[in-house]
């Protein structure tokens, strides 16, 4: 794996689609001339505000985290890694990006969060492909322990033992 995609991965392409929809979800907007989610602009952006602060401490904390596995060259499975594969990503698509939409304070925007899911996965799906090319079997087991983007809270196959 090479130092570029095993420090930015697909970030940078999943960031450049996400704006790019932020782009188009700015002009229909505009079009529909700023339909409001409600009058009581404080409130949705302090919430807004909240959901950002949230999304970057996941950030920053998976980021902390990171700092040994990338000098280690192992899968990070501690910290945000121990209940979903992609912590960063998932900061910035559901809490960074939903409380930008709240902030914007419109029901177009609210479809922005809903709309880069489908991008998110199948780029992010790259990016697995390649970890299992690198790790083998211990990076298959991962995937079946942890979710994509929410922590897996019910296995989808059963041992042996469990029947």
């Amino acid at each position: 794996m090479n130092k570029y995609k095993k420090i930015f991965g697909v970030g940078p392409l999943g960031a450049a689609l996400s704006l790019v929809l932020l782009y188009i979800f700015w002009e229909i907007d505009h079009y529909f001339e700023h339909p409001a989610l409600t009058t009581n602009l404080i409130l949705i952006q302090i919430i807004g505000i909240l959901s950002i602060l949230i999304g970057l401490g996941i950030h920053f904390w998976t980021i902390w985290i990171l700092r040994t596995w990338w000098v280690d060259n192992q899968i990070c499975k501690s910290g945000p890694f121990k209940y979903i594969r992609h912590p960063m990503y998932a900061a910035w698509i559901i809490f960074v990006v939903s409380g930008v939409s709240l902030y914007l304070n419109s029901w177009v925007f609210l479809l922005w969060p809903l709309s880069i899911q489908p991008f998110w996965h199948i780029i992010v799906g790259r990016e697995e492909k390649l970890l299992d090319e690198v790790f083998g079997d211990e990076y298959r087991l991962y995937l079946k322990s942890t979710g994509r983007f929410f922590p897996r809270i019910f296995s989808l196959s059963f041992r042996a033992e469990d029947s």
